[in-house]
This record gives C-alpha cells, sequence and structure tokens, in this order.
C-alpha cells in the first residue's frame, strides 16, 4: 500500500491566522490555485489513486474532489472521495475563529467549551484506521493500492503518531512531529515484511513502514498568488480569470 496523506488547499482562515477546526472555512482564490498544481502533479508523476479519503469539512472535500476529477479518463466512472468525520481537523471549541496565539479569556464565561483533548483525536484516528486502512492491508498485503487521505494538519500529525506507535519504525526518532503545508503530502509504503511476523492489536511487526516524503510540496514551486487581495479572498466559483478576457 502506497499511502498519501494530505493536508487541504489555503483557506481563508489560514491566511488570517485564525484558528478553524470545525468551522467550514472557505478555500482561497490561492487555495483553489494550490489545489490544480497538485492535480496535475498526480496525473503528470502517473498517481493514480485506487482509493480516496477525505475529511466532510468543505476545504478537505474539495481538495480531494479535484485530485480524483483530474485523474477520471473520458467514460471512466470516477472516482469519489469517501468523506469520514474521523478525519476533521480538531475542535478548538471556543476558541474557535480567534487568533491562533491568544489565549482564553479569564475569566472563562459559563458557556465556554474546552478544546478536544488528544485522547478524543486519538480515537478518532484510531477509528479511521480500523475501518478503512486495517481491512486493506489484512486482505491484500501485497496489494498495490494508492491510497489518498485529504485532511488537516492537526488531525494529520495525530494519525502520524499513531502510525509511529503501532509500525514501530526503525527511524521513528526522526520524524517525531512532521508539519503539513497547504496541499503539501507525505508519501509512505506499507508492505509485509519478508519474514512475516505475528500482528498484534498494538504492534503491527508484520509490516515494514517506509517514509518516501514529508511535507512534498514541488507542485507549488511556480505558483504566485494573485495581487490586489484576489488570492487571499475567498473563492468565488464564477469568478473569471484574466486569460478569460484575453482569449
Amino acid at each position: 500500500m502506497q499511502l498519501y496523506l494530505i493536508r487541504h488547499a489555503e483557506t481563508v482562515h489560514n491566511v488570517g491566522k485564525v484558528l478553524a477546526g470545525n468551522t467550514d472555512s472557505a478555500l482561497t482564490s490561492h487555495g483553489m490555485a494550490q489545489i490544480n498544481c497538485l492535480a496535475r502533479h498526480f496525473v503528470s508523476n502517473s498517481t493514480k489513486f485506487t482509493t480516496a479519503y477525505s475529511s466532510d469539512l468543505s476545504r478537505a472535500r474539495i481538495t480531494a474532489e479535484g485530485v480524483c476529477h483530474a485523474q477520471t479518463s473520458p467514460g471512466e466512472t470516477p472516482l469519489r472521495p469517501i468523506l469520514t468525520q474521523s478525519l476533521r481537523e480538531k475542535d478548538y471549541g471556543s476558541m474557535e475563529g480567534r487568533f491562533w496565539k491568544d489565549s482564553p479569556p479569564l475569566p472563562r464565561p459559563q458557556d465556554w467549551v474546552i478544546p478536544e483533548p488528544k485522547e478524543s483525536m486519538r480515537k478518532r484516528v484510531k477509528a479511521f484506521f480500523d475501518q478503512h486502512l486495517l481491512p486493506l492491508l489484512i486482505h491484500d498485503p501485497h496489494g498495490q493500492q494508492k491510497i489518498a487521505v485529504v485532511a488537516h494538519g492537526i488531525i494529520l500529525q495525530e494519525l502520524w503518531t499513531y502510525f509511529m506507535e503501532i509500525f514501530n519504525p526503525p527511524n521513528a526518532n526522526m520524524h517525531r512531529k512532521p508539519v503539513w503545508s497547504n496541499t503539501g503530502y507525505t508519501t509512505i509504503l506499507i508492505t509485509p515484511n519478508a519474514t512475516e511476523g505475528v500482528m498484534s492489536p498494538t504492534l503491527m511487526t508484520a509490516f515494514q513502514f517506509v517514509v518516501h516524503s514529508i511535507d512534498d510540496k514541488k507542485h507549488l514551486a511556480n505558483l504566485h498568488r494573485t495581487r490586489g487581495g484576489v488570492g487571499t479572498a475567498a473563492h468565488d466559483v464564477k469568478q473569471r480569470k484574466i486569460d478569460q478576457f484575453f482569449r
């Protein structure tokens, strides 16, 4: 199994540096351009996904749909991402919409909702792995599947930490807490060991976990933000591109 862990494209909350865990933050025009670059990059590299999973929040879903749509040939049934709440970003509670460096107010209001604890995120990533990825590894361990997982920065880090624990790769200390840029992706190859061990609930010793890239963003090398505030504004599907006026 080749696994691609992809962060969603840029949003208005990313630009404003405010927290948007479960808030359905709109993609910027620059974010939509990032999706196009990512989708073309995978096509040019002949990376065709057999399955795609995505957070059900719109910024991740639209990113996943853009990648899947670009890979569909004429007459071919389009690949549609499987949406799941398990891949949602950390819920920041009453801190949603606040500047990311702000501290909670003191005293806190009676209706104050605390951010989602790590234990809750851990349960979600474990549920995602057990429900979706583990069956693929068990029933088709030698399969050549290419799996896209499109989610958010913090929940991807939590999924990564879970991988480090259950696969226990020899170089785990080198990649303690990787980061993801907008549309940056990390590539992992999971294959059976030559001498397959016994798989336990806590340690998947039967599989080899190899990291091929972390936060790969070569596809953004030639992408420049549109000036005049257009690039950082929320994307308008009715907005015409400048090259459409000069055809």
